[in-house]
């Protein structure tokens, strides 16, 4: 059973009175902040912008993207989430049976994605033993290569200088790089901008904003504007009552993400330590969310994920939905400790 199937499997048995703890999924089970609701509210009670908006994005949004970004406005676009960007990213910068690299473990989109516009997704293997890293001279030729970071399934964060090697490497070829940051917000340590690379971020991850739909890109001029093309002919525009939130969550920037640091270490720690002591091995993460971890007693995924959600109530990611690493799971650290703490017993 694949990642997205065993997902909405999960989901119909919680909706159908079972208790399930989604540790599959990337939801970070907080709350939307304050200044956002009151904000996309307030915008909606003023009866907001009315009529279609721009499908580029609200021109405050964009300014403060900008701003944080370190680029002009003209190379921002607001999406209905990272996922739609990168889906549109790819549209425009590859054409079909063009190949794609991007390095493996690496998140179920980008497969679905390429497979749905004809391009070949060109894995590049990493492993347990090395961290979930790798050398960049082993980045091989493609179209396009995109660089998750921190990366999904794993949680491992890559050096500055190993991405800014890649794109070097890249750039030499005429190859563009495309850098998912949709976990950005949780990692430990920073993680330092690469300008010369198209970036995609999420309010999802950091922002807890999963189901009001809202992420960017950030491009070069030529590329935002055929960006923009995409989101008119597909989303048309993100609702402007959803563009006001994230403009609340910007200004209140580094507030939110220091009050959730936190949250996210603790949660982190709690899990690899239920994780470890039931004699799961992984690399410990350099972000919050995800851990990827295998077990001698973990032969096929599907079936072990499978198996827990049916007997336990406890849902995890089948690592062959990541690129084929199939005596591995995904466990989101997305509860609270006392609840990760009941989960891997539970699974044990």
């Amino acid at each position: 059973m694949s990642f997205y199937a065993l997902a909405e499997r999960a989901l119909r048995m919680e909706q159908e009175g079972r208790t399930i703890v989604r540790l599959n999924i990337g939801n970070t089970n907080l709350p939307a902040p304050d200044a956002a609701v009151e904000r996309a509210v307030a915008s909606l009670r003023q009866g907001g912008p009315g009529g279609y908006g721009s499908a580029a994005g609200l021109p405050r949004l964009r300014r403060l993207i900008a701003e944080r970004e370190g680029c002009g406005p003209e190379n921002v676009v607001i999406g209905p989430g990272s996922k739609l960007l990168i889906w549109g990213l790819l549209s425009v910068l590859c054409d079909r049976g063009d190949i794609v690299a991007t390095p493996s473990p690496y998140w179920p989109a980008y497969a679905v994605a390429a497979e749905s516009q004809r391009l070949r997704l060109l894995p590049l293997p990493t492993r347990l033993e090395d961290g979930w890293s790798f050398d960049a001279a082993r980045v091989p030729d493609a179209r396009l290569f995109i660089l998750c970071n921190p990366n999904n399934p794993t949680g491992a964060v890559y050096g500055d200088g190993l991405v800014r090697e890649i794109v070097r490497r890249c750039q030499g070829r005429g190859v563009p790089v495309i850098i998912d940051e949709a976990y950005k917000g949780l990692a430990f340590e920073p993680i330092s901008r690469v300008d010369d690379a198209v970036r995609v971020r999420s309010f999802s991850k950091e922002f807890s904003l999963e189901q009001w739909r809202l992420g960017y890109a950030v491009a070069p001029a030529a590329v935002a504007e055929r960006l923009v093309s995409f989101v008119a002919q597909t989303a048309t525009c993100v609702p402007g009552f959803i563009q006001e939130a994230g403009i609340a969550c910007l200004e209140a920037d580094d507030a939110i993400r220091a009050a959730r640091e936190e949250v996210w270490r603790s949660r982190s720690q709690t899990l690899q330590r239920e994780l470890a002591g039931s004699g799961f091995r992984f690399a410990p993460p350099g972000s919050g969310m995800c851990v990827f971890a295998t077990r001698r007693d973990i032969i096929d995924s599907e079936a072990f994920c499978l198996d827990r959600l049916e007997r336990t109530g406890v849902a995890l990611a089948p690592g062959s939905s990541f690129g084929g690493y199939d005596r591995f799971v995904r466990i989101s650290a997305n509860r609270p400790e006392d609840v990760l703490e009941k989960a891997v017993a539970a699974i044990d």
